[in-house]
């Protein structure tokens, strides 16, 4: 269910809307939030682990709205080791740059290592060049999972 209502706002956010000539215009404000490479810091919390994380990403601008996104949980659990690494590609929409969403493949570490894809979708400052953000997060498969983050990047010079 977690899946379907992530999914719907995805597509929410990114059907065409408008008519030719405000597409022209749109165009041009549609650049990308930044095409330089960031870092940054996050916390979250799984819901269905009943645990919070802490962790850190970065963005690798490939194409125009589109980046490679790779990032590391480690999951706070006393007497544990529980991490996560995902590898992802983040996709915004041409006419809500700031909003994001995309596909991934997550590899959890939990006394052996298990494969999920993943679908998230988040929102980011658009200002300056530390951008604080959100998601949420579906890990799908064996032991899928759910989980929000915030976090704040530090655009690279």
């Amino acid at each position: 269910m977690r899946t379907l209502m992530l999914v719907i706002a995805i597509l929410a956010v990114s059907l065409p809307t408008s008519a030719n000539a405000q597409r022209r215009r749109m165009r041009a404000r549609s650049a990308p939030i930044t095409e330089k490479p960031e870092i940054g810091g996050h916390i979250g919390y799984n819901f269905d682990a009943k645990h919070m994380f802490i962790g850190a990403q970065g963005t690798v601008p490939i194409a125009p709205q589109v980046d490679f996104y790779p990032s590391l949980d480690y999951y706070t659990i006393s007497g544990a080791s529980e991490w996560s690494l995902n590898l992802d590609f983040k996709l915004r929409p041409p006419k809500a740059p700031r909003f994001y969403f995309g596909p991934g493949l997550n590899l959890f570490h939990a006394g052996g290592t298990h494969s999920h894809l993943n679908i998230f979708g988040g929102w980011e400052s658009a200002t300056g060049n530390l951008r604080p953000y959100v998601e949420a997060r579906e890990l799908i498969g064996s032991g899928s999972s759910f989980q929000i983050t915030g976090g704040v990047n530090l655009v690279l010079h």
